[in-house]
């Protein structure tokens, strides 16, 4: 169900302008979505992105993996009977236009699954 490879990586870090800076000069990342406490890189080789957040203090955190997929519904079910916890069910989020869901794995690593419109 679960499209094989990681869509994203999400973090939060405490200096944004600078991390996004360090991305793109240095490691050829371009910038796909940009606010004052978000940004969205791409790798333009690989496809993957790194979703990168302001962190409330001066740390790195890691927030989740991004797992593509045809069938969010199915798959969010799936995972569930499987032992993941629902973080927030099957919805849209129409400014990154996708549908969505997160889950929390034992040991607490969150996963967000997604499915992009085409």
């Amino acid at each position: 169900m679960i499209t094989p490879g990681i869509d994203h990586i999400a973090l939060t870090v405490p200096d944004l302008d600078a991390q996004v800076d360090r991305l793109t000069s240095a490691f050829g990342m371009v910038v796909e979505g940009r606010s004052d406490l978000f940004a969205l890189l791409a790798d333009p080789a690989s496809g993957l992105k790194i979703e990168l957040g302001r962190s409330p203090d001066s740390d790195v955190h890691f927030r989740h993996l991004g797992f593509r997929t045809d069938d969010v519904d199915g798959a969010h079910e799936h995972l569930v009977e499987a032992g993941m916890e629902s973080s927030e069910a099957p919805h849209r989020r129409d400014f990154a236009r996708m549908y969505t869901s997160f889950l929390r794995q034992r040991g607490g690593i969150e996963v967000q699954l997604v499915k992009y419109d085409l």
